[in-house]
C-alpha cells in the first residue's frame, strides 16, 4: 500500500493510515474510505476500517456507519470488488 492520507481520528489528533480503496454507493449519494494503520490480528491478518466520508465546508471528514442497512450496502460493494 503505497497512497498514505491524514485522518483525524476521535480525539481529534491527525493520524497517517494507509489508503486501500474509495466507495461510492450504487446511487451515487454517499462514499465510503477503506483505510489500514497496518495493525494485525491474533491470526495475521491487517485490520481494515471502512468509513463513511462526508465533506462539511469544504472539509473531508470521515464518520462511522452506524445504520444497519447502509453497511449492508457497503459489504455489497466490497464483494463486488473482491470478486471483480
Amino acid at each position: 500500500m503505497d497512497t498514505k492520507i491524514v485522518i483525524v481520528n476521535n480525539e481529534q489528533q491527525e493520524e497517517e493510515v494507509d489508503l486501500v480503496t474509495y466507495l461510492i454507493s450504487k446511487d451515487n449519494r454517499n462514499q465510503y474510505i477503506v483505510y489500514t494503520k497496518n495493525e494485525k490480528q491474533p491470526n495475521g491478518d491487517i485490520v481494515i476500517y471502512i468509513s463513511k466520508l462526508i465533506e462539511e465546508n469544504n472539509i473531508k471528514k470521515i464518520i462511522e456507519i452506524k445504520d444497519e442497512e447502509e453497511w449492508k450496502n457497503v459489504q455489497v460493494l466490497l464483494k463486488e470488488i473482491a470478486n471483480a
